[in-house]
């Protein structure tokens, strides 16, 4: 069966003189037209879709992305930022990547909102086509470099450990977790794990990525937030087979917290649930068991209400950023799925800078500005 899908419209029209010759061919020969109704049938269905292609090739072509056309509701609901916004951060983050192909000259604003429309819900190419004015090749390769750009210059705010700002918000955040009543007086911030599903992998991967609590096919991660609501830092992507304490002693956080909590002669901490090892730079909830007093059960349950902000953070990026929530877009050997988790982390603490989170109306401490 013939489908615009699967031919281009130089295809579509060899085809259909194909088809013209070969109803030639039958009349030459003399052939009743029963023989030939197959043949003209195609060659109608052919015309429409030559004729669909080329009218959606003009609109596509006639198309010119901007930006400020969007409604602030449109603009929220399609790249999850108000307009003024996604220039804002477009100069903000100095999105000046390359293309190979001559004809892809983007600016820094469209370069952003195409990987804001991708994230923010499953689309296919095809039908973005006529939002951004291009074929569906370019979208695809300006997502990817773009994606790439953005995590060559600001991804360390990610993956790299900065213990100057840790120094600088201390006593900040050890504040607004002692105000909502945790018995910890020097806890700057929370720890957890989490796992992303993803499409079954092939090539020898599925025993790596397979996990047994989860009974599904994840990647890892591990961040630690802060009472601001911001991702501090994240590890990953990791094997899905792997405990949280084996992300923990892989991302070289243990070393790192040991050098840097130590603020004012003060150890600061880190607080996590009971998967987490004990030290005094981190802090675990007590272990269920019969020896469990009161005052322990008492300490877990008060740590334990903020502890539960780490998972907002997690929710708030697969909320915003759907994509990251579809399972079955999330192929390992055919996209970067832990780049595109990563990209969505730090969207989403962009997103806190402009228009605040859950976790710090909970714990009563704005984040930083953007500048």
């Amino acid at each position: 069966m013939v489908t615009q899908k699967d031919m281009a419209i130089g295809v579509l029209r060899r085809r259909r003189a194909r088809l013209r010759r070969m109803a030639r061919a039958h009349s030459v020969l003399d052939h009743d037209l029963v023989d030939m109704h197959h043949a003209a049938r195609v060659d109608l269905q052919v015309g429409a879709l030559i004729r669909q292609s080329v009218s959606r090739a003009c609109r596509v072509g006639e198309v010119t992305f901007n930006v400020n056309v969007f409604s602030a509701q449109e603009s929220l609901s399609t790249f999850r930022f108000l307009p003024s916004h996604v220039g804002r951060l477009a100069s903000a983050l100095h999105l000046d990547a390359v293309f190979t192909l001559p004809r892809c000259r983007v600016d820094a604003t469209e370069c952003l909102a195409i990987v804001l429309r991708r994230l923010a819900s499953p689309a296919r190419w095809a039908d973005l086509e006529v939002m951004f004015g291009r074929c569906r090749s370019s979208p695809s390769e300006i997502f990817c470099r773009t994606m790439d750009r953005l995590m060559t210059m600001w991804g360390h705010l990610l993956t790299r450990r900065r213990g100057e700002i840790t120094a600088e918000r201390a006593a900040v955040y050890a504040d607004a977790v002692r105000r909502r009543g945790a018995p910890l007086q020097t806890c700057v911030g929370f720890i957890d794990g989490t796992a992303i599903h993803v499409a079954r992998p092939g090539g020898g991967l599925q025993r790596a990525c397979y996990s047994g609590h989860k009974t599904q096919h994840v990647l890892k991660f591990q961040s630690v937030t802060t009472p601001a609501g911001l991702v501090f830092h994240m590890y990953g992507p990791h094997e899905g087979r792997c405990h949280d304490m084996v992300l923990y002693y892989e991302s070289g956080l243990d070393d790192d917290l040991r050098q840097t909590h130590l603020i004012d002669g003060a150890q600061h901490c880190l607080y996590g649930d009971s998967a987490y090892v004990l030290r005094a730079w981190m802090q675990t909830g007590h272990e269920n068991g019969p020896d469990r007093i009161v005052a322990e059960w008492a300490f877990d349950l008060s740590m334990s209400r903020a502890r539960e902000t780490v998972e907002w953070g997690y929710q708030d990026i697969k909320q915003y950023f759907t994509t990251l929530d579809f399972q079955r877009k999330l192929k390992i050997r055919e996209t970067a799925v832990g780049k595109q988790y990563l990209c969505g982390a730090l969207l989403c603490n962009l997103w806190s800078f402009l228009y605040g989170n859950q976790t710090a109306s909970y714990f009563g401490c704005d984040p930083p500005s953007l500048e």
